[in-house]
């Protein structure tokens, strides 16, 4: 499928999410039994069926979205809803429920507020917001600082919330042979592997807890320069300290120069994690690499992730093990995006087009085989047969033998389909967003408020 950006494909995609833009959009000001309510209309990721409250990270690529179809006020409400729950609870759970409330998600209200401040011209929207930004910031630092200096996931959950985890998440991670009072160091980790929004992955060799993650420590350099951009003078300096401190540590520790590329660095064992992931993408998307660390990475690091499809999470496995859905050859809306916009702000302008094109042709020839937008993408075959961990949704079907897996088990994940007839996931936020903001990529490659050289130091500025 060779699209224009005109084609009709594209069309009928986009005409769909205008159409169901507003089937996503809940309005819940005060508390419902585990919903927690919140002061401003906000956008869940599907019209219907599982996934009905607003999540971290998912919210902001689907602001990403609303604001390139010009939703400026659901994008802001989504920002300020973000920022209410911070202030209520010290931080931002993994979404707006009671039971949410022992673990957060990968930090994305720094950048939230920056793109919606950039989108709306409204400066002042930005600085108003940095005191709440920075409450965020210490819950990280009280909560998720390593020995290192760097930061890791974890959770804040008493025992009995971990033994109540465990029938959600024990047929997923291959717990299900022993009791949840034996496994609770295990469920702690599982937790925080959770809070990753990789749930679940290979990356953390099951000890996420022990992980100082590449794309949480980048996140949070990114908030150290947005602070310093909307703070006075004096915390200025304070800030852009910070960020140096910590692109220091991330250069030391989790850069390999043999490979080419960023990694996850295991603080108790004192080394870098082995898996190559979509992860590694992440320094370059909040310039945090250099000109030199972002060549090699495109060199060594982006041909093991990259498929006729788009990027797949993981690259391809070298010896057969656990199937996970953060894996190869799940293609994952916010990695597509984290990938071509990185590539966009280091000059690999062909490379970011190529990446965006094949994203924009994934989701079309989706939507022409099922009438419906999906949370993720085969990589390889450009379908939604994908990797699950049972118990996930939608529901599942056995695996066929298929050299797609290349090796992998198909235990305890397994290739699940999606048909005509199953809506549960009707509509995912992110895919919508990635894809209203890959459209906008490719008509006008400078639209990235990433690119403003307040959020940069001077060794990682790029032309």
């Amino acid at each position: 499928m060779n699209l224009e950006l005109g084609s009709s494909n594209i069309r009928k995609v986009k005409k769909f999410i205008f159409d169901h833009w507003y089937e996503t959009v809940r309005t819940v000001p005060k508390d419902e039994g585990s919903l927690i309510g919140l002061p401003h209309p906000y956008t869940v990721p599907c019209c219907k069926g599982s996934f009905q409250e607003l999540y971290y990270w998912d919210t902001y690529f689907t602001s990403v979205g609303l604001l390139a179809d010009g939703q400026k006020d659901l994008a802001i409400g989504n920002t300020l809803n973000i920022m209410n729950l911070v202030e209520r609870f010290g931080f931002m759970p993994n979404g707006n429920r009671t039971f949410y409330l022992n673990r957060s998600q990968p930090p994305y209200l720094g950048p939230l507020i920056a793109m919606v401040s950039a989108k709306t011209e409204d400066p002042d929207f930005a600085i108003n917001a940095a005191p709440i930004l920075e409450r965020e910031y210490q819950f990280w630092t009280a909560k998720r600082l390593s020995p290192t200096g760097l930061f890791h996931h974890g959770n804040h959950a008493p025992r009995q919330e971990l033994i109540e985890f465990y029938p959600v998440v024990a047929p997923r991670v291959g717990l299900t042979d022993r009791s949840p009072e034996e496994c609770l160091k295990e469920l702690s980790h599982t937790m925080a592997e959770a809070e990753t929004g990789w749930d679940f992955t290979p990356r953390f060799n099951d000890v996420c807890e022990n992980f100082c993650a590449i794309d949480l420590n980048s996140n949070l350099y990114l908030y150290e320069l947005l602070l310093a951009a909307w703070s006075g003078s004096a915390a200025s300096s304070r800030w852009l300290d910070k960020a140096r401190q910590r692109r220091a540590l991330m250069c030391q520790l989790c850069w390999d120069e043999e490979q080419g590329g960023f990694f996850d660095y295991n603080f108790v064992e004192k080394k870098r994690g082995s898996f190559v992931t979509a992860a590694a993408l992440h320094p370059l998307w909040c310039g945090l690499a250099d000109k030199r660390q972002a060549a090699l990475t495109v060199e060594k690091i982006l041909p093991q992730l990259e498929y006729p499809y788009g990027i797949s999470a993981g690259a391809i496995p070298k010896k057969p093990r656990r199937i996970c859905q953060w894996d190869y050859p799940n293609a994952w809306p916010p990695l597509q995006h984290i990938t071509y916009r990185a590539l966009q702000r280091y000059g690999y302008m062909e490379d970011a087009r190529r990446i965006a094109r094949k994203y924009i042709e994934t989701v079309c020839r989706g939507f022409e085989k099922t009438g419906d937008l999906w949370e993720k993408y085969n990589a390889v075959d450009g379908t939604t047969r994908t990797v699950n961990e049972p118990g996930y949704l939608p529901s599942t079907v056995p695996p066929p033998k298929d050299e797609v897996l290349h090796g992998q088990t198909n235990e305890p994940g397994h290739l699940s389909s999606t048909s005509d007839d199953d809506h549960t996931i009707r509509l995912m936020g992110w895919t919508a967003g990635v894809f209203l903001d890959a459209l906008a990529f490719l008509e006008d490659e400078s639209s990235f408020w990433l690119l403003d050289p307040r959020y940069q130091l001077e060794c990682t500025k790029v032309p």
